[in-house]
């Protein structure tokens, strides 16, 4: 049977759920340790462990993403399109099989589901 993968990013939870047309096979969210801004303003290691939390962030939605056939990612800021920068450089593989990229605003996760099975 034909499924999907929605992957719904923002900076702090992305959400990985692999749907068919009539039901949710998998929901796994996947939570970032980026660092918040500190008080002082940005600084060099707060750069530092920025960029690692994110690497490492995007490195575990594309390990669970990585196992489905097609990809439709949702967000309300710009970490899909970070995501999309992280897989062109380091996972071509994951990176092909994303079929398209909207932009989510607040909308309930039902709305999600449902623009995501659109693509199937």
């Amino acid at each position: 049977m034909k499924q999907i993968t929605i992957l719904w990013m923002e900076r702090k939870t992305a959400r990985v759920i692999v749907t068919t047309p009539s039901e949710i096979n998998e929901d796994v969210s996947i939570p970032s340790n980026e660092p918040e801004l500190p008080s002082e303003g940005v600084t060099p290691e707060f750069r530092r462990s920025r960029k690692e939390a994110r690497i490492e962030y995007f490195r575990q939605i594309a390990e669970v993403a990585g196992d489905t056939r097609e990809i439709v990612i949702f967000g309300s800021d710009n970490s899909k399109e970070e995501f999309l920068d992280y897989l062109n450089k380091h996972d071509e593989d994951v990176f092909n099989r994303v079929i398209g990229v909207e932009a989510s605003g607040d909308m309930p996760e039902e709305k999600i589901i449902a623009r995501g099975r659109k693509y199937i």
